[in-house]
C-alpha cells in the first residue's frame, strides 16, 4: 500500500485542486520565460525545468484527471 492508496476521496479531490493550481502557476512562469527568451532572440526554456510532466504524472497516479484547462 502506498501513501496515495490511503487517501480519502476528499483528500484526492483537494490534491487534484492543488496540482491544478500548481500546474497553472508553472505554466504561467514558463510562458513568461518563453516570451522573455523570444524577445531576446533566444530559444524557449524546456518544460522539464518547470516540472510540468511530474505534476501531470502525479495527477494521473491520484486519478484526479487533467491538471490544466487545456488538457480537458
Amino acid at each position: 500500500m502506498t501513501a496515495i492508496d490511503g487517501l480519502s476521496d476528499q483528500e484526492r479531490q483537494m490534491m487534484g485542486e492543488a496540482l491544478s493550481a500548481l500546474r497553472r502557476e508553472r505554466g504561467i512562469a514558463w510562458k513568461a520565460a518563453r516570451d522573455a527568451a523570444k524577445a531576446q532572440g533566444k530559444r524557449a526554456p524546456s518544460l522539464r525545468r518547470y516540472g510540468i510532466s511530474e505534476i501531470k504524472r502525479l495527477a494521473r497516479r491520484l486519478g484526479v484527471g487533467s491538471t490544466h484547462w487545456a488538457e480537458d
